[in-house]
């Protein structure tokens, strides 16, 4: 997550005398009420929901250990002035299962100190992954001169429209109305529809015969894996710690509801799926679309196709080397800078697979499904 720039920066003058440790339960109430007030511009003690989340995802991951936890910079008088969530994920690094750690915010009380302190923590001191895709110039630049390496496709959104005129009033309504269209979804609509009749040809997504149905999580638990085997590093993926990741990618609801679907390919054989939040009538926003290698082309377009057919009035997600071709070749699709992602390891093989892209992370290999994202206000 995206640190405001005065707050996140690394402050020069001298912090006042503390010391970085391990977050514990016993520090959650503070780190809640420091989130609020960096994030959410409120000084004042986070409820209960809030911390209970915060604790899920930094304390109670089922690889969590002190060394791939949260950090905080904790001063002499107890104040807790800055800090650095992170998510525990095993990862497997060319063929070694190695520990992962994804950092999720760095905040930094702008009256304090601490954050250099905690930049420092990062440094590869062992075998490991470290990785985040939603970092602020600022922070990218921390992570670089401690040897991180970028991953520049990820750095983007994708952005596909199917009804333009309404997913521009649903951007204003988000943006303006706190949410509510206020009427002009409904005027969009004729409006939308005699321009696809009129550009349907040029428009039309080909599903190329693929089926789009159903998946069950039990399903996507033992399938998922399989999808991202061949890429040098990646998460492990087993199904405990997938488990745990989509029942918490589940409990967020701001965009939609948390859904599955397989795609299989005219002989009714499994060639992907995509996990995405369906919200027909506004945005569907896509956390993975996985694949076996050379189907990618083919899953996205059975994607587009049934996200549209749905009353989506548009499909958003990060990008990927692997689906830039495909992605490359939708009509109304534009790409954004959304935020820099890199990667730490000291490992050389692992470097040289993120060199050329051999790597998989997000969606549920990021923080994407995190209510910390758009929620808590």
């Amino acid at each position: 997550m995206q640190a405001p720039e005065q707050q996140a920066a690394v402050d020069a003058r001298p912090a006042r005398k503390g010391a970085v440790r391990p977050m514990t339960a016993a520090d959650v109430p503070a780190v809640a009420r420091l989130f609020m007030k960096i994030y959410r511009g409120s000084d004042r003690p986070a409820d209960l929901d809030l911390q209970n989340y915060l604790k899920a995802i930094t304390l109670e991951a089922p690889s969590y250990s002190e060394a791939t936890g949260a950090y905080i910079y904790e001063q002499q008088d107890g104040r807790i002035p800055s800090a650095m969530l992170a998510v525990p994920m095993r990862f497997i690094a060319c063929g070694t299962v190695v520990p992962g750690r994804l950092v999720c915010t760095l905040m930094t009380d702008k009256e304090a100190g601490g954050a250099a302190q905690l930049v420092l923590t990062l440094r590869p001191r062992r075998p490991d992954i470290q990785f985040s895709d939603t970092a602020s110039p600022t922070t990218f630049n921390h992570w670089q001169a401690i040897g991180a390496k970028p991953i520049p496709a990820h750095n983007l959104e994708w952005t596909r429209s199917f009804r333009p005129l309404g997913a521009l009033a649903g951007r204003l309504g988000d943006r303006f109305f706190r949410g509510r269209s206020l009427g002009l979804a409904t005027f969009a609509r004729p409006i939308d529809a005699l321009l696809l009749r009129r550009f349907s040809e040029k428009n039309a997504v080909e599903h190329g015969g693929a089926k789009v149905t159903d998946m069950s999580v039990k399903a996507f638990l033992e399938q998922a894996p399989g999808f991202i085997a061949h890429y040098a590093v990646r998460p492990l993926w087993s199904e405990e710690e997938l488990g745990w990741l989509v029942s918490l990618a589940a409990q967020n609801t701001t965009h939609g509801a948390f859904t599955i679907r397989a795609v299989e390919d005219r002989a009714g054989t499994l060639i992907g799926c995509f996990v995405y939040y369906a919200a027909p009538g506004r945005t569907a926003h896509v956390l993975n679309v996985l694949s076996h290698r050379g189907q990618e082309i083919v899953v996205l377009n059975a994607m587009f196709h049934y996200l549209e057919s749905s009353g989506h009035v548009e499909a958003r997600g990060r990008a990927h080397p692997a689906l830039m071709a495909g992605l490359s070749l939708q009509r109304w699709l534009v790409f954004r800078h959304k935020a820099f992602a890199v990667v730490l390891t000291r490992l050389p093989d692992a470097n040289d697979a993120v060199a050329r892209g051999d790597i998989f992370v997000g969606g549920l290999a990021s923080e994407d499904w995190s209510r910390l994202m758009s929620d808590f206000h």
